[in-house]
C-alpha cells in the first residue's frame, strides 16, 4: 500500500469515526441499545474497509503470464476476477489473477489460496465462527445466533455443511493419526504422568434419518495428580464414534495414551455391563482396575425392589435401603445367589432373573469397599455427564434426525472443541 492509498484509508475512516460520533451525540440513537448497535455497525464498517485496503497491498496473486497447473500443464493469466467474501468485519471485494489451463480447463485464482478461501464467499475466520456455532447449536438457531452475535449472515444449510465438512476433516486427521500409532506406536503423554488415570465409557442412542436408534460410543479420560493438599483432576479428554467398539477402542486408547496411560501409576476403567466395554478394557487397558459403576448396579436393584414391592411403597424403599448396604460391602455374588431364591410371579420374575445374571456376571467388578478403601471412584457420573456434554446436548434435540455423517461429524467437532483441541488444528473445509 503507497503512502497516498493508506492515506485516504485513514481519511475514510475517521470521517466515519466522525459520522458516528454525530449520530450518538445528537441521539439519532436514541437509547444505548440502538446506540450500541449503530457504533457496532460503523466500527464493523470501518474494519470491513480497512481490511480490504490491507489485503489489496499484498497484491492479486498474479504470478507472471503462466503457472504450473497441478494436471501439469500451464495455466495462462486471462485478467482479472473480483470476488466478494464475508468475514468478520464484513464484505469486501478482492481483486484476483485469473488463469485457465488449456490442457485440463481448470481455472485458477493463486490469491484465494494463499488467503485460504474456497469456492463459498466465507473467510477462514467466518468458517471458523461458523463451525463453532454448529457444534454448540442447532443449525438454525446458529445461523440466527451467527446474525445476531456477529452479523454473519449465513443460511442454516450453510451452517450444516461447514460444521460437517470441519468434523470430516478432523476425523481424516484422526484416522492417520491412528493408523500411525498403530504401526508406529501410541505416543507417549507431554509431561509428568499422572498418579491415578479414569477411563470411563458408555453409549447413547440417538435417532437416524429412519427413525431408528444408533449409538454413539463415549468415553472420558481424566488424569489425577496427588498433590499436598489433595487429589487435583485435569481436565477431561473426550472421544465419540458412531462405530463398531474395535474401532471407537483405537480411538479412546489414542486419547488415554495421550494423558499419560503409560506412564500413570493405577489405572481404573468404569462402565455398565455392556460386554463391549470389558472387552477393550481388556484389550486396551490390561492392567486397569474393572468397576461397574455404582448408579447402574443401584438401578438394577431399585428395579427388582418396584418389581416385588410396587413403585414408591414403604417396603421398596427399605428392601432396597438393605441391599444397597450389602451391595456396597462387597456382597454382589451373595445377594444374587439369595435373590434367586425370591418368590416371585409374572413380570417380576423375569425382572428377578435377568437381575440375578446380571449380578452374578459382574461380581468381580462390584468389589466396591475395595474400591473406596483404595480411594476409586465407583461412580461413572463422568461418563453420564459426557454422554449429555458431548452428545445429548446437541444430538438429541426435539425432533433430530442424523444420517451417520452427520452424526459422527457434529459429535467430531464437539469433541475437538469440548478437548481444548479448536485452536491446534487446522479447520480449513
Amino acid at each position: 500500500m503507497d503512502d497516498s492509498t493508506g492515506s485516504a484509508v485513514l481519511a475514510a475512516a475517521s470521517a466515519e469515526l466522525h459520522r458516528l460520533w454525530e449520530a450518538v451525540v445528537n441521539r439519532e440513537a436514541s437509547d444505548l441499545e440502538s446506540a450500541e448497535a449503530t457504533v457496532r455497525d460503523g466500527v464493523l464498517a470501518m474494519g470491513a474497509m480497512v481490511l480490504e485496503a490491507a489485503v489489496a497491498s499484498r497484491g492479486t496473486g498474479k504470478l507472471g503470464a503462466r503457472m504450473a497447473c497441478p494436471c501439469g500443464g500451464a495455466a495462462r493469466f486471462e485478467g482479472y476476477r473480483p470476488k466478494g467474501v464475508q468475514t468478520l468485519v464484513g464484505w469486501i471485494t478482492l481483486r484476483r489473477a485469473y488463469y485457465v489451463c488449456a490442457a485440463c480447463g481448470q481455472g485458477y485464482c493463486p490469491l484465494d489460496a494463499a488467503l485460504g478461501l474456497r469456492r463459498d464467499s466465507l473467510s477462514p475466520g467466518v468458517r471458523r465462527l461458523v463451525g463453532r456455532f454448529g457444534a454448540v447449536l442447532p443449525f438454525a438457531a446458529a445461523a440466527g445466533a451467527l446474525a445476531d452475535a456477529a452479523r454473519v449472515q449465513v443460511s442454516p444449510s450453510t451452517v450444516r455443511a461447514i460444521t460437517e465438512a470441519v468434523g470430516a476433516r478432523y476425523e481424516q486427521t484422526l484416522a492417520t493419526e491412528i493408523a500411525v500409532a498403530w504401526t508406529a506406536g501410541l505416543p507417549l503423554a507431554r509431561g509428568a504422568p499422572p498418579d491415578r488415570l479414569y477411563v470411563a465409557m458408555d453409549g447413547v442412542r440417538i435417532l437416524g434419518t429412519d427413525g431408528a436408534g444408533r449409538e454413539v460410543k463415549v468415553g472420558v479420560v481424566v488424569p489425577v495428580r496427588t498433590t499436598a493438599t489433595g487429589e487435583r483432576r485435569d481436565h477431561a479428554s473426550y472421544a465419540a464414534g458412531l462405530e463398531p467398539a474395535a474401532a471407537f477402542g483405537q480411538r479412546l486408547a489414542l486419547a488415554a495414551h495421550r494423558r499419560g496411560l503409560e506412564g500413570a501409576g493405577a489405572v481404573a476403567v468404569l462402565g455398565d455391563g455392556a460386554e463391549w466395554i470389558w472387552n477393550l478394557a481388556r484389550e486396551h487397558f490390561p492392567t486397569a482396575v474393572q468397576i461397574v459403576d455404582w448408579f447402574h448396579a443401584s438401578e438394577r436393584v431399585w428395579d427388582l425392589g418396584r418389581a416385588r414391592f410396587g413403585e414408591g411403597t414403604t417396603a421398596t424403599g427399605a428392601w432396597v435401603a438393605g441391599q444397597l448396604a450389602r451391595l456396597a460391602q462387597g456382597e454382589a455374588a451373595t445377594l444374587a445367589r439369595e435373590w434367586q431364591a425370591l418368590p416371585c410371579g409374572g413380570g417380576a420374575a423375569a425382572v428377578r432373573d435377568d437381575q440375578v445374571t446380571y449380578f452374578t456376571n459382574q461380581a468381580g467388578r462390584m468389589a466396591y469397599h475395595r474400591y473406596r478403601a483404595a480411594g476409586w471412584d465407583i461412580g461413572s457420573g463422568m461418563v453420564e455427564s459426557a454422554c449429555k456434554y458431548v452428545i445429548g446436548a446437541r444430538e438429541k434435540g426435539p425432533g433430530m434426525r442424523w444420517s451417520d455423517h452427520g452424526a459422527q461429524t457434529v459429535a467430531a467437532v464437539r469433541v475437538l472443541l469440548l478437548n481444548h483441541q479448536w485452536a491446534d488444528h487446522d479447520l480449513a473445509a
